[in-house]
């Protein structure tokens, strides 16, 4: 099996940790806004974004889900 490194991360679990606070902010106004319309959807696609890099580096699914939120 092959490791992959890259640069600039050196401890990607921690970096995506210190993220956090902002996926639980952007759940939180995504959860003040109509369920299933324009503003739900836009920070819908912010929250997919960083689920997307955490899983590319961390391969933890579901990294800033609800459970850890």
């Amino acid at each position: 099996m092959v490791r992959q490194t890259y640069s600039g991360i050196g401890d990607p679990v921690r970096v995506f940790e210190d993220l956090q606070p902002y996926a639980r902010r952007l759940r939180e106004l995504q959860a003040r806004c109509k369920p299933f319309g324009r503003d739900y959807y836009a920070l819908a696609i912010a929250i997919e974004g960083l689920e997307s890099a955490a899983y590319h580096f961390t391969r933890r699914p579901h990294f800033y889900g609800e459970a850890r939120t």
